[in-house]
């Protein structure tokens, strides 16, 4: 197990005793002595029989106690909306196999909810697997992409891309992070499809769509529920025509409310625009919401974008493979969300940077939880493939180290922030020249960019994927 995986089990371990005592008194668990305090679910409790399940589904794969009678719950569910329905037999489906039961049922009974709501690539799958026909096709999206730079440049802007949030927008976003998030007790999320703002997860994406939220009256809809294949070693979400290309990292994969059966499977919780693409377009959205932090997540928000859609990645890692795209939808990574003339925007907030300027960037060799802190680096050697630029790159080993690259004597720098001392230094920095200059990479998802847009509207900007070049 990897520390990605490693850090993810702990996680579920942490979480999942504390639900059994309340919730799920019926079921023995032995109780583990490394296991943190448990408050976040000693005190949870639900009647939603689908949560309920979830939950049980989540001491089952934290402590290996096998539980089938769990999905019962999934099985029997009456009276209940047609998403609910389709959540409830898709999970059955992939989950009956497991305890040598026979999904037939539960794969035509979601083959038929799926056409209810509009899901058809889903409901054709569904039924082709009870029929145990289904051949899976697999494609794979090319991101085409090009900048071109005047002959007398001299100069560049960035942070000029805009996205204007518009009454009635509909937004679909990743369901974890904004609906829910099973590592951190919050499973109030009863599966509906549209979220008030009072609603949402208070951090990482949650957060975001929530400042949205703020100077827009927009259709906030979760995305949940999706289907992977797969194809080798490796997963895959599908585009609205149900054909696997979009690459599903594989924790994702490994969450305890993901249900596989052989090489086919269903994620509940969806995480990154991988897992979105064919809810986003079956739901008809014009803005997507999520994580961006792999090169599938990236060809996936680019497939969105070439059918007009746009795409917000606060995570935004991997936006250095979209630099100079080519698509109708407006692709944008950490940037600022605020009003301009009385109309809420993302973006927007464009600095200039000389292009012979010393820029002293962020880097890292370190794997995670620190690979995050080489977003800059990403972005500024994707930009010296098409333009001369006076870069010097400054690897860290651990967060905080912020001052080796404030440091380093330029009046640009393109930075990680994610803790209160690297917003703390940052702000020091700034505040003592006008001419001091950041650019933010992957770091929409705390607490401090935000403010940081705020306070420094002329000196903090975003790298976004089309730079203005000037003389």
């Amino acid at each position: 197990m990897g520390m990605l995986g490693f850090a993810r089990a702990s996680l579920v371990r942490s979480a999942v005793l504390g639900a059994v005592a309340l919730t799920l008194g019926a079921l023995t668990v032995r109780a583990v002595p490394e296991i943190p305090d448990l408050s976040g679910y000693q005190t949870y409790n639900t009647y939603d029989p689908i949560v309920m399940a979830d939950l049980r589904y989540i001491v089952w794969r934290a402590t290996g106690v096998e539980d089938c009678a769990a999905l019962s719950l999934y099985r029997d569910l009456r009276d209940q909306s047609p998403d609910r329905q389709l959540m409830a037999k898709a999970i059955a489906a992939f989950g009956e196999p497991e305890c040598e039961q026979s999904n037939t049922l539960a794969l035509k009974q979601a083959a038929e909810y799926g056409r209810t709501i509009g899901r058809k690539p889903e409901a054709y799958i569904f039924d082709q697997l009870a029929q145990k026909t289904f051949k899976p096709q697999f494609g794979k999206t090319t991101i085409t992409a090009q900048l071109k730079i005047p002959t007398k440049a001299k100069a560049m802007v960035l942070g000029e891309t805009t996205i204007v949030l518009k009454p009635g927008m509909r937004v679909g976003t990743q369901v974890e992070r904004v609906a829910r998030d099973w590592e951190s007790y919050e499973m109030r999320w009863d599966l509906s499809r549209k979220l008030i703002p009072a609603t949402l997860i208070g951090y990482h994406e949650g957060a975001f769509v929530h400042k949205m939220a703020e100077f827009a009256n927009i259709e906030i809809t979760p995305l949940a529920g999706t289907l992977i294949a797969k194809n080798g070693d490796h997963w895959y979400g599908p585009d609205e025509k149900g054909i696997f290309q979009f690459e599903v990292l594989p924790d994702k994969v490994a969450y305890p409310t993901t249900h596989v059966a052989g090489d086919m499977g269903w994620i509940e919780d969806t995480h990154g625009i991988s897992a979105i693409v064919s809810q986003a377009l079956e739901f008809k959205s014009q803005l997507v919401v999520g994580c961006g932090d792999s090169e599938g997540k990236a060809e996936a928000a680019f497939y969105l974008a070439q059918k007009g859609v746009d795409v917000v990645m606060p995570g935004d890692r991997f936006a250095n493979l979209l630099l100079g795209y080519t698509a109708k939808g407006v692709l944008i990574g950490t940037a600022p969300v605020k009003l301009v003339k009385g109309t809420g925007v993302i973006g927007h907030q464009p600095v200039r940077f000389a292009l012979n300027e010393p820029i002293a960037v962020e880097d890292t060799d370190e794997g995670y939880p620190l690979q995050y802190y080489d977003a800059p680096a990403r972005y500024f050697h994707q930009l010296s493939e098409y333009v001369k630029l006076n870069v010097r790159y400054i690897s860290v080993t651990a967060a905080d180290q912020i001052q080796s690259i404030l440091g380093a004597g330029t009046s640009a720098v393109a930075v990680r922030v994610a803790t209160q001392d690297e917003d703390a230094s940052l702000r020091e920095w700034l505040l003592k020249s006008p001419d001091h200059r950041a650019i933010l990479f992957h770091s929409g998802l705390y607490p401090f960019a935000q403010k940081l847009f705020e306070d420094f509207p002329t000196q903090v900007t975003f790298g976004h994927l089309h730079p203005r070049f000037t003389e």
